[in-house]
């Protein structure tokens, strides 16, 4: 067996992961349609700028939200045992990690190893610097404008601003501005101005974005990270927050001046259990995990408003297999989930006091020498008022820098909706290219259907299709150093085909990123 895991981690090393296929496992969403703004913002900025493993501190390595309490613990065990983690490989087999984590972490991470064990890192400032402006037709002109500014002091401090306009509010603000410092032992950080806070598994303390429990087994189990500070364009708390370590024992308090609210908690880790109690002034939660050879139990215990009860078990008999179950109490409503992920499969029902759904998705690899093949067949139903059927295919195809996709989404709910769109691309360490046609039919707007655009980094761009219309857009990419990097996007949507007219929609953005 433990030759077989050897093999796989090895294989893991010539399969890098894409980002969006890495954002899937890391987040246990089906489709990057699923996620929010900011989490995607967040993700964008760690392949921007990666975390260093070996230089982060146990505040740091939390808060990146890449890693649960127990994964921490192992990477600085291993650290302190043997050393700078060299490979990704070691990463795969160090405890609490498989390859197949690992793999998905590299888009996010860097293995630096600058000094022997013990010895003092020298950290270096970097800058990086986003500006953008985009300009849009839709009956009617409208501008938008955006800055994000970070400067890092290693894995040892950092200051965030992001500052933008939007088509509906042209009103510049100040923006989003959060400085962080972590510490090493007892010191785990301090954060001045706006901080997120995500404890348990955010039945009384979750800001911003939480995504729903039903896109796979991996999204049953929720990691919290703590208080950290945010770049986000709408940030929920403003104020200061810190954290301590204190041997297994974790404590942590923070206090918002939007809607006078103070915040703590205090938690305690072993090996393989892990509990904590979290509170504010207007919810209080205790929540727990513990570990045990391939099953992970987790569960939470909470008043916000009212009680809330969550419990859950995750069994992974085998390597690529899991398999979930999830009870909740919440506003009153039960809830059961089941789920089971398997090698290019995951498959999710969910029934409550006011909804069915069901998801099952099919994702195998198929390479033919250096042709690579990734088809999905993506199947979802979800009854509240009304059912709602979608059934999606998707086909990749991929040779060195060259990429093919296409899709075809169909959707009943009110009536019989579709879309369908072919994209072309070349993508090199340098220049990247990304030609999508799009052509969709949806009469009510309850078909709506959602799809994730690319486009520059720190952009969220997933609009809902509804109408009759064609749709053209292109994105490019072009780096001609490491310090420089520019990003078009320019998009067309018309409705040609409907019987009530429909303003068509003509769109352009420019970024601009400098990296120091």
């Amino acid at each position: 067996m433990k030759n077989f895991i050897v093999i796989m981690a090895l294989a893991a090393v010539f399969s890098r992961l894409d980002f969006d296929s890495a954002v899937l496992f890391l987040t246990g969403a089906s489709s990057l349609e699923e996620l929010d703004e900011s989490t995607l913002q967040h993700y964008r900025d760690l392949s921007l700028r990666p975390l260093d493993i070996n230089a982060a501190g146990r505040s740091r390595l939390l808060s990146s939200g890449l890693f649960n309490a127990f994964q921490v613990a192992s990477l600085l065990d291993a650290r302190a045992r043997s050393g700078d983690i060299l490979s990704y490989v070691e990463l795969g087999l160090t405890d609490g990690f498989t390859p197949e984590y690992a793999e998905a972490l590299k888009p996010f991470t860097r293995l630096v190893s600058q000094s022997p064990p013990g010895a003092p890192r020298k950290d270096k400032l970097h800058h990086d610097l986003m500006m953008r402006a985009s300009a849009r037709e839709n009956d009617g002109h409208a501008y938008a404008a955006g800055l994000k500014y970070k400067a890092s002091l290693g894995e040892t401090a950092e200051f965030n601003w992001a500052s933008r306009t939007t088509y509906s509010d042209q009103k510049l603000e100040p923006g989003t501005l959060s400085a962080a410092y972590y510490g090493r032992r007892w010191l785990g950080k301090v954060v001045l101005g706006h901080f997120s806070a995500r404890f348990g598994q955010g039945l009384a303390m979750w800001s911003g974005f939480s995504m729903s429990h039903y896109s796979s087994v991996n999204s049953f189990r929720r990691n919290g990270t703590g208080f950290t500070p945010t770049a986000s364009f709408t940030p929920e708390y403003c104020g200061v927050a810190a954290d301590f370590n204190l041997g297994r024992l974790n404590a942590g308090a923070a206090y918002s001046f939007d809607g006078k609210l103070p915040m703590g908690y205090l938690s305690w880790c072993g090996r393989s259990f892990s509990a904590g109690v979290s509170g504010s002034s207007r919810s209080i939660s205790v929540d727990f995990k513990l570990g045990l050879k391939n099953t992970g139990m987790f569960g939470e215990l909470a008043w916000n408003g009212g009680p809330a009860a969550l419990a859950g078990v995750i069994w992974t008999p085998a390597y690529a297999s899991k398999y979930g179950l999830l009870l909740s109490w919440v506003d009153g409503v039960p809830e059961a989930a089941a789920g089971a992920g398997l090698k290019g499969f995951d498959a999710v029902a969910a029934i409550s006091g006011r909804q069915f759904r069901a998801m099952a998705r099919y994702a195998p690899e198929i390479a033919w020498g250096r042709l690579l093949f990734t088809p999905s067949l993506r199947l979802a139903a979800k009854k509240t008022d009304a059912w709602r059927i979608e059934g999606r295919g998707e086909l990749k195809m991929t040779l060195g820098g060259w990429n093919l996709n296409s899709r075809l989404d169909i959707v009943r709910c009110k009536s019989l909706a579709w879309l369908a769109n072919t994209e072309f691309g070349y993508t090199s360490e340098r220049f990247r290219i990304w030609l999508r046609g799009t052509l969709f039919c949806v009469d009510k707007w309850d078909d709506r259907i959602y799809v994730y655009e690319r486009d520059a980094p720190g952009n969220f761009n997933v609009p809902a299709y509804y109408g009759r219309g064609w749709n053209a857009s292109l994105t490019g990419a072009w780096k001609p150093s490491r310090k420089h990097a520019v990003y078009l996007r320019l998009s067309y949507v018309e409705y040609p085909w409907m019987t009530e007219v429909k303003p068509s929609k003509a769109e352009v953005k420019l970024q601009y990123r400098l990296s120091l």
